[in-house]
């Protein structure tokens, strides 16, 4: 089993790369309780909505309630519930049906407390100190274990994918159960029965249901309009249920929370969506167009597992997840022979493939409890029958579905490794949608809000749960509060017995007519998110996963930012590809939070679906250009091999202006190749593979303004250095060496600067002549004797220093050994004027026969001088080549010693024997030992340089030899060597207060005059209304007092200015009075204070 078996079924992001982690649920103990009611907010794409831990989702009037997109103050939706009902007996032998929910209004409440009778939640599942839903990426939400996992997951996200996996971007997890509702507990006038769930307990009411909920959001560009929610439901009583719908409630709310009223809706039968849309197409408040259109995506429903029938026409009845691994078969013949007795095979070949290409046909080992043939054992790559540490596991991870790739992986746990499908395992059993028998969805009802109403369980249950879903496509016009009902069943329902509910909410541009065709209507964007939606659902929700989230800083100046961040997304794993697959970082800045003005790039039907970022580095990798697959006919760029940066500075901005900045990590996707290394490309000829994906940076804006950011995301105002400011700076940097390259340092952070310390950057290299192209560095802090920065490997051009003590830089080493052809010359006072040219004998045809093995280049600048005599004896360089008398000598420069030469002599014609003499004509060997600290020896020795001698090109010109006083320069490229550093001091910034003083004039007002608005004022997170208004006080010195008057010399406000790193000579002033209430338009005075010299300027206000 050596195989290794990609599939890609479209060009899409998708991947089978984590894990998931599953268990038989099994039902907690406890009981819900309203009081435990949390709600939180739903914001890790380009959806935002509020949701409660009780299943609720949206709450109308509350915001935000399906907004689209985030931070836009665009609302959808008004409010969904989760419904469950069922039909059953009273204990006076009644057939009722009570029907679990809870929902923001008409439901049935505690006629004294008026306490909802309904879901409510299950203490344990979140932080009972915070108030809000337990999310992934917020470990102040977490509680301090998980109710419902072994003691070990403590600490770790309580995940869909594993333990600790957090795949999706955003996964919040609660659950909750109808023990509070107590309709059918008490006794009716009417003198019918009550009806117990658990008879174990006669203060359980509703049905005895518990659900476990997630919600998931992943930023990808395919899914970022979506918002996934998944539904496990468990009979918790002692009641066996025989018809049981699962079912959802949702009120549309089109264009705003006041424009709920002139709503039309719609539903698909061929994708099983429904939607709607406004009737006017403008939305409130403040008629803002265009207006979108939302849906609710069916996308699976309980299985029914004892009816005999193949209710999902798979080929494969009454499959079930909770089965056990079934019985393992060898070969492929043995394979085969089971489908064929026990399978449909033609149906089943129809929804899974071809047999011949699924995989445990294609190894031969299968066990039948992975009834649609899809789960990977190990790969057995030694033969020896046993998993070894060194060979893949696929997905035989074991029961906490972790494999040695995942981060945090806490070793091998029970059936991992063992050949044998386990329960938490990918692609078999809880973690398989497929090895269900779902009965689809069975109703659906379009209707004005409050036709029906949740306090109706027999009409419901006789109006709604029963009805059929529409045969044909169904849309509604003329606008109206609009109301929708899906549900799925009935189904039998035991008790302990789990199933399943999955919907997805989804947002897309409204570019259908009110009434489409189909083809309108599968062309619309909508549809096409719709399939994107499913294809992640048939994935089990296993979303290919973008690297870890970079930490990113941030530091205003003078009229720049400057960013830098760490290295922490480059260790990102792949556990499905298996290799670590960073490529590069993009930076993003928008005026806003929630970068509207980035979303330029469109999609190939019109659509703005990508952002452009203002830089972009990545590794020099062979990764470049466009990625060859494509999203909805959209390349994602990769870069152009730049090599990586972590930093950048910023000095397109205004002082003033607030900024937002999200610095975002991506890999390289995928392509599959065939067995050629050919492109696999699908029917219309497109590459299929994984598009590049990015991590996610969000920045939270709540409905006060306050903005709370992530990690990799910062708000930032530049600003004017305060007067008498001195910035930071390096004393004299000290180079000891001859490298030719250079070595950079930028002050990025002069907060962290340690004042008067001094460096030193220094080289080791480990070759015999100091050419070694990846010498290594350390940076040492002299002043308190301690190594900043580790030994660390130069293996790109221009590489940076990493970040330490406030600084950054850059070292640039010239790798390859060279001759400068430029520098080549002879010295003034020559009268030679024969050409000049240095090689490299390995590259040169006459010599490196000969010479090619001794070939060295030697990294020095050198002198050849000539006299009119001899002066030097050549080194023998063969049997035949014996020392040659020579009238030169070569002067190493960048050492300071003379070096040895060699000649290689040129056979007199009619001659047997070298002359050893030197001709003009016959090379000059620059030769050193087998080290550069060694003088050479024959035969022990080797050649840097082969220097020619050329007469002029024009044979009008008489050649003239070198003589004496004639001498040729050579300077060559070189790297670092050992023992080469370079030294530097800083000194941190200071305050001049003197210059303060005599600079007061200088201070400014901006804008100046104030014309209604100005660019410095932050966004209002109001749907309405006026925000706060803002001029700046500019060039303040660093402590004074500034006073603004009225004409007539009141005093309209005084503010104390306080310069620090962040404020610098910056005041903001919002145009209220000291009495918090806005002044009136005219001329205003100020006065600033400092060290008791003042300054006077004037203002104009115009409204």
């Amino acid at each position: 089993m050596t195989e290794k078996i990609f599939t890609f079924c479209m060009a899409i992001v998708f991947a089978f790369s984590s894990p998931l982690a599953f268990s038989q649920r099994k039902p907690d103990p406890n009981k819900g309780d309203p009081t435990l009611t949390q709600w939180g907010i739903l914001d890790g794409n380009n959806v935002r909505t509020l949701y409660a831990n009780h299943g609720e989702v949206a709450r109308w009037p509350d915001q935000p309630s399906g907004e689209w997109p985030k931070g836009s103050g665009r609302s959808y939706v008004d409010g969904v519930a989760v419904i469950v009902a069922a039909s059953t007996r009273d204990t006076m032998g009644n057939l009722i049906h009570p029907m679990s929910t809870n929902y923001r209004e008409f439901i049935d409440v505690d006629p004294v407390t008026k306490v909802p009778w309904g879901w409510a939640p299950l203490p344990g599942y979140s932080n009972p100190y915070n108030f809000y839903p337990a999310r992934s990426d917020d470990k102040s939400t977490w509680p301090p274990f998980w109710p419902d996992k072994p003691a070990d997951w403590a600490g770790y996200w309580n995940g869909f994918f594993g333990k600790g996996v957090t795949n999706a971007d955003v996964e919040t997890y609660f659950v909750f159960d109808d023990a509070p509702d107590e309709e059918w507990l008490r006794a009716r006038e009417d003198g019918s029965g009550v009806f117990y769930p658990d008879y174990r307990d006669s203060t359980r009411g509703g049905l005895g249901m518990e659900v476990a909920a997630r919600g998931f959001q992943w930023s990808h560009v395919l899914a970022q309009d979506v918002i996934f929610w998944y539904y496990e439901i468990t009979d918790e009583g002692t009641t066996d249920y025989d018809s049981v719908y699962f079912s959802q409630y949702i009120d549309w709310g089109i264009g705003g929370t006041d424009d709920s009223g002139d709503d039309e809706g719609g539903y698909n039968t061929y994708l099983d969506i429904a939607f709607a849309w406004d009737y006017d197409k403008q939305g409130s408040p403040g008629h803002w167009t265009p207006v979108g259109t939302c849906a609710y995506a069916f996308l699976e429903s309980p299985g029914n597992h004892t009816d005999g029938l193949d209710n999902d026409e798979d080929g494969i009845v009454d499959e079930i997840r909770e089965d056990d691994p079934g019985i393992l078969l060898v070969g492929q013949d043995e394979i085969l022979e089971y489908i064929k007795k026990n399978y449909d095979i033609e149906l089943f070949e129809k929804y899974y493939g071809p047999v011949e290409r699924r995989y445990p046909y294609i190894i031969g080992y299968w066990y039948t409890g992975d009834e649609d043939m899809d789960w990977r054992p190990y790969l057995d790559l030694n033969d020896n029958g046993v998993w070894d540490s060194d060979e893949p596991l696929n997905d035989d991870v074991g029961r906490d579905g972790l494999g040695p790739y995942n981060p945090d992986y806490p070793g091998p746990d029970e059936g991992e490794g063992d050949g044998m499908p386990t329960q938490g395992e990918p692609n078999y059993g809880q973690t398989d949608k497929d090895e269900s028998d779902q009965i689809g969805l069975t109703g659906f009802k379009v209707f004005n809000v409050h036709d029906y109403e949740l306090i109706n369980d027999e009409e419901n249950w006789r109006e709604l749960f029963t009805q059929l879903q529409p045969p044909e496509d169904v849309y509604l016009e003329g606008g109206r509060n609009l109301g929708m009902f899906f549900s799925s069943g009935p189904f039998p329902m035991l008790a302990g017995q789990t199933e399943r509910f999955s919907m997805a909410l989804i947002f897309a541009n409204k570019d259908f007519p009110d009434a489409p065709t189909d083809e309108q209507f599968m062309n619309s964007s909508l549809a096409r998110k719709k399939i994107t939606v499913q294809q992640i659902y048939n994935a089990d929700y296993r979303f290919a996963t973008p690297p870890s989230k970079p930490i990113l800083n941030a530091i205003p100046c003078d009229g720049k930012v400057i960013l830098y961040w760490d290295t922490h997304s480059e260790l990102s794993y792949d556990p499905f590809l298996q290799e670590y697959d960073f490529e590069g970082y993009k930076l993003y800045r928008s005026t806003e939070p929630f970068f509207f003005e980035n979303m330029i790039i469109t999609n190939g039907y019109g659509e703005k679906m990508f952002r452009k970022p203002i830089f972009q580095c990545d590794l020099k990798n062979g990764y470049k250009g466009f990625h060859p697959v494509s999203v909805e006919g959209v390349q994602f760029y990769l870069g152009s091999n730049t090599g990586l940066r972590h930093f950048y500075v910023d000095d397109d901005v205004v002082n003033g202006v607030t900024y937002y900045y999200a610095l975002v990590a991506y890999d390289h996707g995928s392509i599959a190749l065939d067995p050629d290394s050919n492109y696999v490309v699908d029917e219309y000829g497109h590459p299929r593979g994984i598009a590049p994906s990015e991590c996610t940076a969000n920045i939270k804006m709540d409905i006060s303004g306050n903005v709370v950011i992530d990690v990799n995301t910062r708000v930032v105002t530049p600003r004017p250095d305060y007067l008498g400011y001195v910035p930071a700076s390096f004393d004299t940097i000290i180079h000891s060496g001859p490298a030719t390259g250079y070595v950079k340092f930028d002050i990025i952070d002069e907060d962290s600067l340690k004042d008067g310390h001094k460096y030193r950057l220094v080289f080791v290299d480990n070759s015999s002549h100091f050419n070694d192209p990846t010498p290594e560095y350390y940076i040492k802090d002299l002043t308190e004797n301690k190594i900043v920065v580790d030994t660390t490997e130069i293996n790109v051009k221009d590489q940076e220093i990493p970040y330490f003590d406030g600084l950054m830089g850059v070292v640039s080493n010239d790798s390859i050994v060279s001759v400068v052809i430029d520098s080549i010359r002879w010295l003034p006072g020559s009268k030679c004027n024969y050409k000049i040219e240095v090689r490299k004998v390995h590259e040169d045809e006459s010599l490196k026969g000969e010479f090619g093995n001794r070939s060295v280049p030697y990294p020095a600048d050198f002198i050849i001088t000539f006299e009119d005599e001899v002066v030097d004896t050549t080194l023998q360089l063969s049997i035949l080549r014996k020392p040659t008398e020579v009238p030169f000598k070569i002067f190493n420069i960048t050492e300071g010693k003379y070096m040895t030469a060699g000649v290689v002599e040129v056979l007199p014609p009619d001659t047997l024997f070298y002359n050893r003499k030197w001709e003009v004509n016959e090379p000059i060997l620059i030769l050193s030992g087998d080290s550069a600290w060694v003088e050479p020896e024959y035969p022990h020795y080797t050649v840097g340089w082969a220097v020619y001698l050329f007469p002029p090109d024009d044979s009008s010109i008489e050649p003239i030899p070198p003589s004496a006083g004639d001498a040729i320069y050579i300077k060559t490229l070189k790297p670092f060597r050992r023992g080469e550093y370079y030294e530097f001091s800083i000194r941190g910034r200071r305050i001049n207060k003197e210059l303060s003083e005599e600079l007061l004039d200088s201070v400014y007002v901006v804008p100046n005059p104030y014309i209604a608005t100005s660019i410095f004022e932050p966004r209002n997170p109001y749907k309405t209304g006026r925000g706060e208004r803002r001029i700046y006080f500019m060039n303040l010195p660093p402590e004074c007092e500034i006073t603004i008057y009225t004409k007539s010399g009141h005093v309209v406000d005084r503010i104390y200015h306080h310069g620090n790193s962040v404020s610098g000579g910056m005041e903001a002033w919002d145009l209220l009075n000291k009495d918090g209430m806005e002044i009136a338009y005219g001329i205003y005075f100020y006065v600033v204070k400092y060290n008791g010299k003042t300054k006077v300027g004037k203002l104009a206000v115009i409204k």
